[in-house]
């Protein structure tokens, strides 16, 4: 079973998302697909008809409940405060399903599932992280971005893919997240929080049978492209890593591919599509895949839930001047005048 979190807006990826597990269930495998909505289905598309169940954040929370969550969150924190949640609720509704991934709706699946099927076998939670050595060169001065030490700020563990296999200890698991994260998911480093995410670095520690999973097939992403290298063998794509070579890609997340602006990593500079023909390949691929929903007409829609605006993305010499007035002021805090 695949679970996804989005907006009205994000309805194209997660309908896309949808349909590419579908396809990728391995061996005639029934594939179930639940879209958490985050969102009021009041403001769908007039004559919508999901082709997947809908479970709008409404039927979770009180009235009183989103209001408050809503005024104090952005789109995008609100919707990750309520992650926990709609997991536990959907494992909850569907009880014959054992199995349950949660990935974002940026996500596509690319290859067969067997292989996080076999993991969950004797796994409790599958986790996949971030990177899986230094992003730099060996020996080098590293002065792009980012840089290990930012990921300290967001987490070692991306929450945009989690696989659960139904245990007590995935229910004990799951409560404690949903009491951590539902009035604590706002972006503030200063603080130590950020997301849903940032709470997934206990979970290794404190829970049983969780695996984190180092396979550069998994997960292919924006911030771990630097790492890996991707090629296609006949309709399906194997990578390299530094934990392994020729190893099947079962699924890749577009954030900050597809919208640059989207995401932690507005501003990273050590990939550019241009000199990466694989990430070129997929991500035209992808871009099809979200053409056949394009007559949902869903991009100007407003979320309802999450009164905060969100963070606003610089570019040019705005971003230059930002960064600059910055500098100045680090220095007058720093300097005794």
């Amino acid at each position: 079973m695949l679970v996804t979190i989005c907006t009205i807006r994000q309805l194209p990826q997660a309908l896309a998302l949808g349909d590419s597990f579908c396809q990728s269930a391995a061996n005639g495998t029934s594939a179930s697909v639940v879209i958490g909505l985050a969102d009021d289905p009041v403001h769908l598309p007039a004559g919508f008809v999901s082709p997947y169940p809908l479970v709008p954040i409404g039927e979770l929370l009180s009235t009183e409940q989103l209001t408050t969550l809503s005024s104090v969150y952005t789109p995008t924190e609100f919707a990750t405060a309520c992650k926990p949640l709609f997991i536990k609720e959907i494992f909850r509704r569907y009880p014959q399903s054992d199995r349950l991934l949660y990935a974002d709706p940026n996500i596509q699946f690319v290859g067969p599932l067997t292989p996080v099927w076999e993991r969950l076998a004797t796994a409790n939670t599958l986790l996949t992280p971030f990177i899986t050595r230094h992003p730099g060169q060996a020996g080098a001065i590293d002065t792009q971005w980012p840089d290990e030490k930012f990921f300290q700020n967001v987490g070692l563990y991306s929450a945009d893919f989690l696989a659960f296999r139904r245990s007590a200890e995935t229910d004990r698991l799951l409560t404690w997240w949903d009491d951590r994260v539902r009035e604590r998911a706002y972006i503030d480093f200063c603080a130590g929080l950020c997301l849903d995410q940032l709470w997934l670095m206990h979970v290794p520690v404190f829970f049983l049978d969780v695996v984190v999973v180092r396979n550069p097939g998994w997960h292919v992403a924006l911030w771990n492209l630097p790492e890996r290298t991707l090629r296609q063998q006949g309709t399906n794509w194997v990578a390299d890593g530094p934990a392994g070579q020729n190893q099947p890609v079962p699924f890749v997340n577009f954030k900050g591919l597809l919208n640059p602006d989207e995401g932690f990593f507005p501003y990273q500079n050590r990939v550019r599509i241009s000199e990466r023909p694989d990430a070129a390949t997929l991500l035209t691929t992808y871009r099809q895949a979200l053409s056949r929903y394009k007559s949902l007409l869903v991009e100007l829609i407003e979320p309802a839930y999450g009164q905060k605006p969100e963070p606003v993305v610089l570019r040019g010499w705005r971003h230059t001047t930002v960064k600059s007035l910055r500098s100045i002021t680090r220095f007058f805090d720093q300097v005794k005048l």
